[in-house]
């Protein structure tokens, strides 16, 4: 992500983001927010999609895979970071009360309540990808 902030806008480049959020982990006798890579590895950088980028004189490839990003973008807040959610559970069935999952209860594919982290599927490189998000389950409706 360094190396991306060294080059130059002139190539088109508006934004480079590294996607972030939130969980609790639970160490030294309580619970603590932690902040975590969303997609390890991964930057996004937004601008011309073609071409090359200069660097120090030289010219390097990125490559750049279609990515439906947006999905990503709408959970997150202005800082590229997914603030932790919280729901119930009333019949089977997830209902987040807070959060940036909340009416978005469709990309829950699995939940980890131990954890306290929700998987979700979002489409991304022409195929769906499962990323980890902070979800705290508070209480369990019959």
């Amino acid at each position: 992500m360094e190396k991306c902030r060294k080059l130059d806008r002139e190539n088109g480049l508006t934004e480079i983001v590294c996607f972030r959020y939130q969980r609790l982990m639970r160490y030294g006798g309580g619970w603590h927010m932690e902040r975590r890579m969303l997609l390890p590895g991964f930057i996004f950088l937004y601008g011309k999609e073609e071409g090359a980028l200069k660097n120090t004189g030289r010219r390097e490839k990125f490559f750049l895979y279609p990515c439906e990003s947006p999905y990503v973008k709408v959970l997150c807040s202005h800082d590229n970071l997914i603030h932790m959610s919280r729901g119930i559970i009333r019949n089977g069935t997830t209902v987040v009360t807070e959060g940036p999952l909340k009416s978005r209860e469709n990309l829950i594919r699995k939940i980890d309540r131990h954890k306290r982290t929700a998987k979700l599927g979002v489409p991304f490189g022409g195929k769906t990808v499962e990323i980890t998000v902070g979800l705290e389950i508070y209480q369990k409706e019959t």
